[in-house]
């Protein structure tokens, strides 16, 4: 399947990527580069509380079920996020009709009521949302390591959803000056992937419909660093989560993609001789899976398992030899490389057959680089990646500040001193 995006300009500056696809559908994305990050202490989760109240009434559609019921009726639907550092409007909708997805966003996004009635009423769901979300012991672990190694937190509540006290003191008036300051057609990015009839009819209705942002600058907050940290989150489990991270190795930047390509081959192989060892050879753990948490550009990257209280120790010297044996000796082969290369081939299918992945990958590529994501550019430096480089690039690979992170029962040992010890 061909991949061969165009990038257009509206008259406002909003970059368009047109992502034709010989397909049926047609999704979109519409993403703002802005999220939790930017938030002041009064306002933790208004990013998120504007999301929900975008996708309520407007002066189409007063309620969200007529704009459920109309959208459906054309064979569309929608969806919105929130996350750190974005706010996305999304839909999906049979390829005849995407103008009728396009007007329903930026009705959305135009048009919202901000009504009293209707706002105080979402706030429960909001609420209900956090609630939810604080009971999961995942979520927790996640913001114990932010709050930790980046000093980025939300008192008795979580990054991006807020805490009650701010959800029930939003106002429509601090809503609407939150969304004046924040939402610019120069952090916007507009993605279609699928069938696009007619582009130039596209593109001028675009600059028709999103005409409304201003074209303003919008500042970011970048001033959360990462601090290593070790320590445990004690909660009552029958296993204790483990994470253990490392400051990135090479900056995630553009002119960085072939060197961060082999630093992932190491990171994919450490992890599969780590299954190797811990699950296959001991059975210690079910799984090892890559862990990561931070901000763009300042990132950091390891591993993260589980394991019962009397095994921890025994699990982190098998971690520590596991990772020195395959540091020094250097065991990655071509054929090891070329096999990872292979199977990776399947996510590639994966991202060519979907409109979604493919309008998501686009928009985040666009946001973090400012450029248009090339497929094939891509995949040649995958085939590029050899054994050479990959030793070349993960040299100091362990030798940045190292945070050791669990959650779980309290356990009687120094889990960096046992790192210290086997890294040897």
């Amino acid at each position: 399947m061909n991949f061969e995006p165009k990038l257009y300009r509206l008259s406002n500056g909003i970059p368009v990527i047109l992502d034709n696809m010989d397909i049926e559908t047609a999704t979109v994305n519409v993403a703002f580069d802005t999220g939790a990050r930017d938030e002041r202490p009064n306002e933790y989760g208004i990013t998120h509380f504007c999301e929900h109240v975008f996708c309520l009434g407007s002066k189409r559609f007063f309620t969200k079920k007529e704009r459920r019921d109309f959208l459906e009726n054309h064979g569309g639907i929608r969806n919105a996020a929130t996350g750190l550092t974005n706010i996305t409007f999304s839909g999906r909708i049979i390829a005849e009709n995407l103008n009728v997805l396009l007007n329903v966003i930026a009705d959305m996004l135009h048009n919202a009521l901000f009504d009293c009635e209707q706002i105080d009423l979402e706030r429960g769901v909001v609420i209900d949302e956090l609630h939810r979300n604080m009971d999961k012991p995942g979520r927790e672990f996640y913001n114990f390591i932010m709050k930790n190694t980046y000093n980025s937190f939300v008192p008795n509540g979580l990054l991006v959803l807020g805490n009650e006290e701010n959800i029930k003191s939003f106002t429509p008036k601090q809503l609407k000056e939150y969304i004046s300051n924040h939402l610019s057609a120069r952090n916007c990015v507009i993605v279609i992937s699928g069938r696009i009839l007619d582009t130039d009819a596209v593109i001028k209705h675009l600059d028709n419909l999103f005409s409304f942002l201003p074209n303003k600058e919008v500042v970011k907050d970048t001033s959360k660093v990462y601090t290593p940290f070790i320590g445990n989150n004690k909660v009552n489990s029958n296993n204790v989560k483990l994470n253990i991270l490392w400051p990135v190795l090479c900056k995630d930047t553009y002119e960085n993609r072939y060197k961060n390509k082999c630093i992932s081959v190491f990171d994919s192989f450490f992890r599969r001789e780590l299954m190797e060892i811990l699950r296959n050879q001991n059975g210690l753990v079910y799984g090892v899976d890559n862990s990561s948490c931070g901000y763009p550009h300042d990132e950091i990257f390891g591993i993260g398992t589980e394991v019962s209280v009397e095994n921890i120790e025994r699990l982190m010297a098998l971690i520590a030899k596991t990772a020195y044996r395959i540091y020094n000796e250097n065991p990655i082969t071509q054929q090891e490389i070329d096999k990872m290369f292979n199977v990776g081939r399947l996510g590639d299918a994966d991202f060519l057959e979907s409109s979604t992945y493919r309008c998501d990958q686009l928009s985040f590529f666009y946001r973090f680089y400012g450029r248009v994501y090339d497929f094939n550019e891509n995949i040649k430096q995958k085939k590029a990646v050899n054994s050479e480089d990959v030793i070349k690039y993960t040299r100091g690979y362990f030798d940045g500040d190292m945070s050791i992170i669990t959650q779980g029962s309290d356990f009687n040992c120094d889990l960096k001193q046992i790192w210290q010890d086997n890294f040897k």
